[in-house]
């Protein structure tokens, strides 16, 4: 059975275990920290099954547009991937994002697998990003955002990390 939390502080040490093992290195894990410490992050989950954290997602605040949020990283540990546990970490975090009167969320990420979450690519919307266009995916919440045209800037940790 799986459970998904938000983040409590005591969870920090097995985050950044699940994601430099998740990524096979430690950039991942630097952002998450650098965005806790800008007070970037907006909603951070998560998975536990067994009691044992097995994945976690993060979406954290875009400097521009207002009100927007961005998805990512997302991890699951890796004999678990596969299994629906980053699905439902990704389900919870566009749920909190609406509940949360959030405008948008953006991903980066594989079209294929993030398009049945909601996220379109190439729709009408025209996002200015500094990641690929191909690659850049909008989960439109209020009705405007489905047909924005929009610079995406994410917060600093971003092009630091």
């Amino acid at each position: 059975m799986i459970t998904i939390r938000n983040v409590a502080p005591e969870d920090a040490t097995a985050i950044s275990i699940l994601l430099v093992t998740a990524f096979d290195q430690p950039n991942e894990s630097r952002l998450i920290d650098a965005l806790r410490a800008e007070g970037s992050v907006a909603h951070e989950l998560v998975a536990l099954r067994d009691g044992e954290i097995i994945g976690h997602a993060c979406l954290s605040h875009l400097r521009r547009p207002e009100g927007w949020l961005a998805l990512g990283p997302v991890s699951v540990r890796m004999d678990l991937q596969g299994q629906g546990y980053g699905a439902e970490l990704i389900r919870y975090g566009l749920d909190a994002a609406r509940q949360n009167h959030a405008k948008a969320v953006v991903v980066v990420g594989d079209p294929l697998y993030h398009h049945r979450f909601g996220f379109v690519f190439d729709g009408p919307a025209e996002l200015s990003s500094p990641y690929p266009a191909q690659y850049t995916g909008l989960y439109p919440i209020a009705p405007e955002t489905a047909v924005a045209r929009v610079e995406l800037v994410y917060p600093v940790p971003f092009a630091e990390v």
